[in-house]
């Protein structure tokens, strides 16, 4: 038993047990009345920990030292796991991930008063096969590069990193030693590598925005030569500017070839990205006309469109140019819209017989309103975020739709993020 209550105040070092796991991958524990988050525990644990700052519903804390080891516990694959913030959970077993991440779904629809009785197994993606990573900079002091600390702005060096591609991880050093050689780089970046299916794609973005000089431009294009890359870009006035680019930089996405823009979205992974166009397509099999809702550079949209035409809506005119280009030999069509401003009117919808919307991870509220007044047979719902998808399933179900199936899917392995495919029928 504790004997003091520690002060908001102070820091103190008390004995709690965790109890579970929160949607941001922290273990809990309640002790006193008052609620820790504690990063890198597990529930059953039984830690000593010093208490930190104040967060919303408690207090971030830190493990001095575990006391009892939970059963559920196993070695962490990365010599950074600790401190890095990237994977919060690599000291869980494989089977527990999975549960726990089925259980964050489960928990988001009972807030929301639906019933998980549709939710079905965590479909669970294998670690290292990661193609887009964003490495944080540092060189104000002496150059870092890496991930940041959890619930801080510190970055942790890195030299290895599992959970991504190969060919990703064989690049840190290099790139570390390129921002060092970057003169327009002068305190922060932040640094998105992509592997492409015909290479790596890199792009740049300082944290204070400045044009590059021709001495970095000769740098970059020779950085490029030296490690065979698709493509490298800096952000700067005027957006993402490729300054080298050997090849295109393309992604197959069903029948399709698509090239994307430096600043395209998308998915973790290629088999996260198949398994939730499989999911939907198995839902659609029925379709005659799709429409694809926030449909970025169209992962979705060319393998919907060997199942019946699909009509692309997305807000960002260089996706939506990616996606014509690639389209002319397919039954799709792109529109821009912003659909968090302009959502499609029932009317409108009325006009598909099927309807997929991918939202960023704030939802979608006002489009899952209008389609709840509208008539389209089958709506598909797919989300990284649990509390924002129940939300907007909630506002189908209460239109009258039903809700068949949750899918969820471990496409961010050892990190707390969990991927959601839900399916609806009127």
């Amino acid at each position: 038993m504790n004997e003091k209550i520690p002060n908001k105040n102070e820091i103190v070092k008390i004995k709690v047990k965790v109890t579970n796991i929160g949607i941001n991958g922290d273990g809990i524990a309640n002790e006193m009345g008052e609620r820790y988050f504690i990063p890198y525990s597990a529930p059953g644990d039984y830690v000593s920990i010093s208490i930190g700052n104040a967060r919303k519903g408690g207090r971030i804390a830190k493990i001095n030292n575990i006391i009892n080891r939970s059963e559920i516990r196993t070695d962490p694959a990365c010599l950074h796991f600790g401190t890095c913030g990237g994977c919060t959970l690599q000291h869980l077993q494989t089977k527990e991930i999975a549960n726990l991440k089925r259980g964050f779904v489960a928990s988001a629809l009972e807030k929301q008063g639906l019933s998980p009785s549709t939710l079905l197994p965590t479909v669970e993606i294998p670690p290292g096969l990661r193609r887009r990573v964003r490495f944080a900079v540092n060189k104000s002091k002496r150059v870092t590069f890496g991930f940041f600390e959890p619930h801080s702005n510190q970055i942790v060096d890195i030299n290895r990193c599992p959970a991504i591609q190969p060919a990703i991880a064989d690049l840190i050093y290099p790139l570390r030693n390129l921002i060092i050689a970057t003169q327009a780089i002068t305190r922060v970046a932040t640094v998105q590598v992509t592997l492409s299916d015909t290479g790596l794609d890199i792009l740049i973005r300082p944290g204070k925005v400045t044009d590059l000089k021709l001495e970095d431009r000769e740098t970059f294009a020779n950085f490029a030569n030296q490690y065979d890359l698709a493509r490298i870009s800096w952000h700067g006035s005027l957006g993402a500017e490729p300054i080298a680019q050997r090849r295109e930089p393309r992604h197959q996405f069903g029948p399709a070839a698509v090239t994307l823009p430096p600043t395209a979205f998308l998915q973790p992974s290629k088999k996260g990205e198949n398994v939730i166009a499989t999911a939907a397509c198995v839902a659609l099999q029925r379709a005659t006309r799709i429409a694809d809702l926030y449909a970025g550079c169209g992962a979705l949209t060319f393998p919907f469109s060997r199942i019946a035409p699909t009509h692309a809506f997305e807000g960002d005119d260089e996706m939506v140019s990616a996606i014509k280009r690639a389209a002319r030999k397919h039954p799709v069509t792109a529109h821009l819209r912003d659909l968090a401003r302009r959502p499609l009117t029932a009317p409108e919808l009325n006009d598909f017989d099927a309807v997929v919307f991918d939202p960023p991870r704030s939802g979608a509220k006002s489009q899952a309103a209008a389609l709840a007044g509208s008539s389209v047979p089958v709506v598909i719902a797919v989300s990284c975020n649990p509390g924002t998808l129940a939300r907007d399933l909630s506002l189908l179900i209460d239109g009258g739709y039903t809700l068949q199936s949750v899918l969820p899917i471990d496409q961010f392995p050892w990190s707390s993020h969990v991927e959601a495919v839900a399916i609806l029928g009127r």
